[in-house]
């Protein structure tokens, strides 16, 4: 099922949950994970966020898994996400075979380290 940033963003305003929902369900774009990703990090229940993300952060595809990390930082602006989450962005700043990813998620551990 394919969806537009437009509807995402509406989504993500209106009904994380469903969002979230659609977001772990098989055979969505990555277009829709990579946008939806981002869009749910802009929402405020951690227990709708942080599974879903905690899942496209090991996304296949590095465009996913840059969309889960832009969610990830802009909802963990204020504070440091879970310690699992810190595991694995070390893990792709030293191993992700996405240039792009690889540097995204130093740039973002070093943001996150800095937190109180």
């Amino acid at each position: 099922m394919s969806y537009s940033q437009n509807q995402l963003k509406a989504m993500a305003q209106s009904n994380p949950k469903e969002l979230a929902r659609i977001l772990t369900s098989p055979g969505i774009d990555v277009h829709a994970l990579t946008f939806g990703a981002e869009f749910l990090g802009e929402t405020s229940d951690e227990r709708i966020v942080l599974p879903t993300l905690r899942m496209l952060i090991k996304h296949v595809n590095a465009v996913v898994r840059e969309g889960a990390m832009m969610g990830l930082s802009s909802f963990y602006m204020e504070r440091k996400p879970p310690q699992d989450i810190l595991e694995r962005l070390r893990v792709m700043a030293k191993s992700d075979p996405s240039p792009s990813c690889k540097e995204f998620a130093e740039t973002i551990l070093k943001d996150f380290e800095a937190l109180p």
